[in-house]
C-alpha cells in the first residue's frame, strides 16, 4: 500500500547524517522505542521509490500497464484513486496538487509565544478536517534527497538546490496533519469498500494540507511540501509509533491513518515528543500482520538495520507486485491495517487497553500483550472477514456472482442471477496458495 511503499524508497548518494561535521549541529534525534537511527543514513531519493520507478517502466510490463493504462471498473475508484480514472480532471487530489503555489504574505504576523502558535495551528488543522496533528523538530535525516515529491503531483520551489542541512536551518519545524480511514468500511479490506475508506481519506488529507499550507503563507511564513518523509515526521512528532507492518500506529486510530506529505516551515512552533503506546512491545509478539499478509511481505523476524535505521523492514516490491493481478477487485490491500489489534473504534475500551500498555512496566508488558492479543483473536478473529454493506456494495458477495443496481458496478451480470447471502462473513479472494510467485514465506 502507498503509505508503506514511499517509506521504503532506496537511498541514492545524498549527504550522510552521521560521522560528519553535521553531527555536532544535528545530533542523532530520538524517535522513541519503535525505530532508531543507529548508523550512517543516506537521504532517500524519491525518484528511486516505487511509483517513479514504475512510471519509468523499471518494475516490468504488468506493473507499468496497471499504473499507466488501466481504468477502474468501479466509478468511486475512478474519482478517488490516482491513475485509474477515465479523465484525470475528475480526480480532485490531482487537480489540487498540480495547482500553482500561492505567494507568501509580506505582512508577517509576529509570533511572541511559539507554544500558543503550536496550539493554534493544530486547532486550525483539526478544524479543516484533520484527525491527528503533530509537530516535529526538523532534522536532515527526515528529508528527501533531490527534487520535491508530493503524492499525485510534483512540487517545485526556490529552495530546490538547498541541502537537507540548509533546509533545516531555515525551516526548523515539520507539521504532520493526518486523516483516519473509516473503521467500518476498512473491515472490507481487499474490496472496493475498503478502497473507498483509504482513497477518500487520502483526498481529504491532500485538501487539509493544501489549505494549511496556504494558511501558513497567509501568516507570512514559508510552507514547503514534498520535502520530508511522512513516517519520520509522524514518529518524531508524536503521532504514533512505527509498527511491524511499516505503518505509523496511532493511539486512537491504530494503523488506519493516512500519512501524507507534511509541511516544512519557519513558523515559530514548539515540537511534540515521540510517544510510547506499547507498539514496540506488541509487535514483537503479535505478528498478525505478517501471518495474514497476502504476499508474505511483512517479516516474522526481528528488526534489521537498513540505511542506518533499525526497524522492521517490509518487502515493498512484493507488496507492490500484487496489484495488477487484483485490479478488478480492489486497489489497495489494507489487510495489515485491518488486522492490527491497535486498529479499533476509538471508544473507551480501546483507550483503556492502550493506557494499560502505556503505563505497564516494560518487564511486565509481554504478559499483558499476550492477554490483549488473546482477547483480540477471540472477539475480532485472527483474520478480518466482516461483511460490509454500503452504497449498494456488499463485501459478502464474490465479485461477478450477483447483479446489483449500482451504476458502474464491478459485477459481471451476463448469465448471472442474484445470489442470496446470509450471515456477517465477507468474501475475500484466497491468495495464500498463490503467494509463492511473489516471495517465499520466512521460516
Amino acid at each position: 500500500m502507498a503509505l508503506t511503499l514511499e517509506k521504503e524508497a532506496q537511498p541514492n548518494g545524498s549527504t550522510a547524517t552521521n560521522g560528519t561535521q553535521a553531527d555536532t549541529e544535528f545530533p542523532t534525534p530520538y524517535l522513541g522505542r519503535s525505530v532508531k537511527i543507529v548508523g550512517p543514513h543516506v537521504n532517500v531519493d524519491m525518484n528511486q521509490s516505487p511509483h517513479p520507478k514504475n512510471q519509468r517502466g523499471e518494475l516490468g510490463k504488468p506493473l507499468f500497464n496497471w499504473y499507466r493504462n488501466t481504468v477502474s471498473k468501479d466509478p468511486l475508484t475512478r474519482v478517488s484513486a490516482p491513475n485509474h480514472f477515465a479523465d484525470r480532471r475528475h480526480f480532485l487530489a490531482n487537480v489540487i496538487n498540480r495547482s500553482s503555489n500561492g505567494k507568501i504574505n509580506p505582512q508577517r504576523v509576529a509570533v511572541d509565544d511559539p507554544a500558543a502558535m503550536a496550539r493554534h495551528i493544530k486547532a486550525v488543522a483539526l478544524y479543516m478536517g484533520a484527525d491527528v496533528v503533530g509537530i516535529a523538530k526538523a532534522h536532515p535525516a527526515y528529508l528527501y534527497a533531490g527534487s520535491r515529491y508530493v503524492q499525485d503531483g510534483t512540487a517545485e520551489d526556490t529552495f530546490q538546490q538547498d541541502t537537507p542541512e540548509d533546509l533545516v536551518r531555515k525551516f526548523p519545524y515539520v507539521i504532520q496533519a493526518t486523516t483516519a480511514w473509516d473503521y467500518n468500511k476498512l473491515q472490507a479490506h481487499r474490496h472496493h469498500v475498503g478502497d473507498a475508506a483509504y482513497h477518500v481519506s487520502q483526498m481529504k488529507g491532500v485538501m487539509v494540507l493544501k489549505a494549511l499550507e496556504g494558511y501558513i503563507k497567509e501568516l507570512g511564513y514559508t510552507a514547503l511540501r514534498g520535502v520530508v518523509t511522512p513516517q519520520a515526521a509522524g514518529v518524531a512528532g508524536g503521532i504514533g509509533e512505527l509498527g511491524r507492518n511499516g505503518l505509523v500506529i496511532n493511539k486512537n486510530y491504530g494503523a488506519r491513518i493516512h500519512m501524507p506529505d507534511p509541511i516544512l516551515t519557519d513558523l515559530p512552533l514548539v515540537a511534540d515528543q515521540p510517544v510510547d503506546i506499547g507498539v514496540e512491545d506488541f509487535c514483537k509478539i503479535c505478528r498478525k500482520c505478517a501471518n495474514t499478509c497476502p504476499t508474505n511481505s511483512i517479516s516474522f523476524g526481528d528488526k534489521v538495520v537498513f540505511n542506518g535505521i533499525e526497524k522492521y523492514k517490509i518487502n515493498w516490491l512484493t507488496c507492490y507486485k500484487l496489484r495488477p493481478y487484483v485490479h478488478d477487485h480492489w486497489g489497495s490491500c489494507l489487510t495489515c491495517v485491518a488486522v492490527c489489534p491497535f486498529t479499533k473504534p476509538n471508544v473507551w475500551w480501546h483507550t483503556l487497553a492502550v493506557t494499560a500498555l502505556h503505563t505497564c512496566p516494560y518487564f511486565a508488558r509481554p504478559a499483558l500483550v499476550n492477554a490483549l492479543k488473546w482477547i483480540d483473536d477471540r472477539f475480532w478473529g485472527v483474520t478480518r472477514s466482516s461483511r460490509v454493506r454500503w452504497l449498494g456494495y456488499d463485501s459478502g458477495i464474490k465479485p461477478g456472482d450477483q447483479a446489483c443496481t449500482v451504476a458502474g458496478c464491478t459485477a459481471s451480470h451476463e448469465g448471472k442471477t442474484p445470489t442470496a447471502v446470509t450471515g456477517d462473513v465477507g468474501y475475500y479472494a484466497p491468495l495464500k496458495e498463490n503467494t509463492n510467485r511473489f516471495v517465499k514465506r520466512d521460516p
